[in-house]
């Protein structure tokens, strides 16, 4: 797995999706300038088609963009990217044969995209599970980063006429999407009349994906390298130490990056246990005991004063039935 990079190089695409959040934006009575501040961004850099630029400039702009009252405005963004002819990951998605392929698509690409969201899935039975985790720390800003991803994913799923079924957890200073689609569902193929004009489309735009992949830098998030070395270690947790060791660097070294990241290793230990346990809770042949274990809680009784501490509620109100 490659290294990850500090995010403080220009390696996201911007015209993927800001000129998107300026004009909903502009439309609700915030202008670009006042969008724009404090983000060292020119709305004119920003219609170049491979403008790029770091995440805490992107940080900064979801943060102005949280003053807007505007409850649907992750909705109305999500479908404008979606819909957008100018990008090509959006057209390949919307071409694939099927919502799994292009789920697929969207999850090899989506570095052209929105790179801050981790996507990890899993199959329960014939239900695939797709959690969204950050991939890089955003501050106040996680929030909507991943409701903006929430959106588009529900957008999608729209657009190929499937009903997905989403639960959205936001506590403790994190937030994250559980998403269930069925075998089935990510089966369904476009209808006839449509697959033979929509074949060569799609393997043009993956074409044009696939030469813009080899143009950005593969590089994770911080919070996504962590997260994903975590997930391949459980139940055994990380520790601080360990993590550096991997990273080859001193343990001060990752302390600070995790500072530029506004957490520190024990909050993003803390969320992603967060992030696990409310997705693990809707299976029933997990017990408590069992998540407590997987975990890294000594017993139960931590772990449900854990669950109650990040979202008010004891674990069995999260179970299904």
């Amino acid at each position: 797995m490659r290294r990850p990079g500090g995010f403080q190089d220009k390696q996201l695409l911007v015209a993927h999706g800001v000129p998107e959040l300026l004009q909903a934006a502009a439309r609700r009575g915030m202008p670009p300038h006042k969008l724009l501040a404090g983000t060292t961004l020119f709305e004119t850099d920003l219609q170049k088609p491979q403008f790029r630029m770091h995440a805490g400039a992107l940080q900064r702009l979801l943060c102005n963009l949280n003053k807007i009252p505007s409850p649907e405005l992750p909705a109305v963004i999500a479908q404008a990217i979606l819909l957008n002819p100018q990008i090509p990951v959006c057209r390949l998605i919307l071409s694939a044969p099927t919502l799994g392929k292009a789920l697929r698509y969207l999850w090899f690409y989506r570095q052209q995209l929105w790179p801050l969201c981790l996507p990890v899935l899993q199959w329960q039975g014939a239900t695939l599970r797709l959690t969204l985790l950050p991939a890089v720390g955003m501050g106040a800003a996680q929030a909507l980063a991943i409701a903006l991803c929430q959106q588009f994913l529900l957008a999608l799923c729209a657009a190929r006429q499937v009903v997905a079924v989403g639960t959205w957890n936001s506590a403790q200073g994190s937030a994250s999407l559980l998403l269930q689609l069925t075998s089935a569902q990510l089966a369904q193929r476009l209808p006839m009349g449509q697959v033979a004009a929509q074949g060569a489309e799609c393997r043009h735009w993956r074409q044009i994906c696939c030469q813009q992949a080899k143009l950005l830098p593969r590089q994770p998030g911080l919070l996504e390298w962590l997260n994903r070395q975590q997930l391949l270690r459980l139940p055994t947790w990380l520790s601080q130490d360990e993590a550096a060791s991997l990273l080859q660097m001193h343990p001060a070294a990752l302390k600070r990056l995790l500072a530029e990241q506004d957490c520190s290793f024990s909050q993003w230990q803390d969320r992603l246990r967060n992030q696990l346990a409310l997705c693990w809770l809707s299976q029933p042949e997990l017990s408590n005991r069992q998540l407590a274990a997987r975990l890294g809680y000594s017993d139960e009784h931590n772990f449900r004063r854990a669950v109650k501490r990040w979202t008010g509620l004891l674990p069995s109100a999260f179970r299904p039935g």
